[in-house]
């Protein structure tokens, strides 16, 4: 009962979906702050916990586990780049460019934000980064800007020598650019966070959502639609964007940068309900997290607990081998969480050859395959997801973009119209 109450505490709190996350997650947390304390009893720990805001603080700082690198999904920051230099400069002459990363973690997806525009040209003084998170230690590293070689992945790594120096151990991000950022502590779910300050031009808000319970998700969304300004781009996770065209903000089909824009005037927005999770969403709603950017929101949750499947119930003697199945869909999940691609591309295909009617493990590589910039590829991995189940509203909605983003129109319309279907029929079930 105790620990059910500490993961209430931490819905209320944060929004922190213990079922999204996995509640081994949560249970880790609160054995590393027992044993903190010199605890056993987890019904102490609890009395505790609800009477004191600084373990209040100590819990959720040990929930929150950042994994973030700089630059992390590059093809997000080259569409902010061509968007900012293309289109956003020259519709707003003289204006300051306004940016929040929300969840900033340690900071590299700021300071990240701040390289792209410095390398394309914007001065320093043209823009200005807010970053904000619910963890000081996490704002802490950020506001000094020394990192270690982790925060520096890719083979790509020629901005570390254009913006950085060595230092120790590490490197130091130059002043000029850490004084574009401001760190700030905040929750988004507190209806008051940023309340007075101007709209942003731009909102990265990466991997947040999938870890947040549907009431959380909804406030959080709402929260986005007030600090974004009209026409301005959000920057989302894989699968995330999903929920946010539901919600009402419409797509940007550029592979790859998983963005969407804010109408100028707000279009009717269908019910949350629409699009709770349901069973099947909550099992691949994380699949790709790893893709793009960790928050600190949240921790690095072990993904595909409840994998599912569209095969037939096993008979006894067929359970040892679904179990190590399953095992190996859960690799592929992991995998794909560090980055690892091509890995857990290989991994997918051997489950397929045991599984092949497993919906998940198709629209997992599809994930793959766009993020790889493989579109021929993406497109077969999402029919085949939607041959196995039709109102797979995931693979609908990313095979809508990649019909968009060729051009064809017609079929893009088509394929979302039987998305927004799905949904409907999701919710009446």
């Amino acid at each position: 009962m105790s620990r059910i109450r500490i993961e209430a505490f931490l819905e209320k709190e944060i929004g922190l979906s213990a079922d999204a996350v996995g509640p081994d997650v949560v249970s880790r947390a609160v054995r590393t702050r027992m044993a903190d304390l010199g605890l056993l009893d987890v019904v102490l720990y609890h009395k505790i916990l609800t009477t004191s805001e600084k373990e209040q603080a100590s819990l959720i700082e040990a929930v929150v586990v950042p994994e973030t690198w700089f630059f992390r999904n590059k093809k997000a920051f080259r569409f902010l780049a061509d968007y900012i230099t293309g289109t956003w400069v020259k519709e707003n002459p003289g204006r300051s460019l306004r940016v929040l990363s929300i969840p900033c973690a340690t900071g590299e997806e700021a300071y990240s934000i701040a390289m792209c525009l410095v390398d394309a040209g914007i001065r320093e003084d043209r823009f200005h980064i807010d970053g904000l998170d619910i963890s000081e230690t996490a704002l802490i590293k950020a506001r000094q800007g020394l990192y270690s070689t982790a925060s520096f992945r890719g083979d790509d790594l020629s901005f570390r020598e254009r913006h950085f120096d060595p230092e120790d151990d590490g490197f130091r991000l130059h002043e000029r650019l850490r004084r574009t950022v401001r760190f700030l502590r905040g929750n988004i779910l507190d209806d008051q966070m940023l309340l007075y300050q101007e709209p942003y031009h731009v909102i990265f808000c990466r991997n947040l959502l999938i870890y947040l319970s549907p009431r959380a998700k909804t406030r959080t969304l709402e929260t986005i639609d007030r600090l974004l300004s009209d026409s301005g781009i959000l920057f989302l996770g894989h699968a995330e964007r999903e929920v946010a065209v539901s919600w009402g903000l419409v797509g940007i089909p550029e592979p790859g940068a998983f963005a969407c824009r804010k109408e100028r005037r707000k279009a009717a927005r269908p019910p949350y309900s629409a699009h709770r999770s349901h069973p099947r969403r909550r099992r691949f709603e994380r699949v790709g997290k790893g893709l793009e950017s960790a928050p600190s929101v949240a921790p690095a949750a072990p993904a595909g607990r409840d994998t599912g499947s569209a095969v037939p119930e096993l008979s006894p003697d067929r359970k040892e081998v679904s179990d190590m199945g399953k095992n190996l869909f859960d690799q592929a999940q992991a995998l794909a969480d560090r980055g690892s691609l091509t890995a857990a591309l290989d991994l997918c295909r051997s489950f397929i050859r045991d599984q092949p009617v497993h919906a998940g493990a198709y629209f997992l590589m599809g994930l793959i395959y766009e993020t790889l910039d493989k579109e021929e590829e993406a497109e077969a991995s999402f029919n085949k997801a939607i041959y196995l189940d039709p109102n797979y509203s995931e693979a609908l909605n990313h095979l809508s973009f990649i019909f968009e983003n060729r051009g064809d129109a017609s079929g893009a319309a088509h394929l979302r119209e039987r998305a927004r279907r799905a949904f409907q029929q999701e919710a009446r079930g």
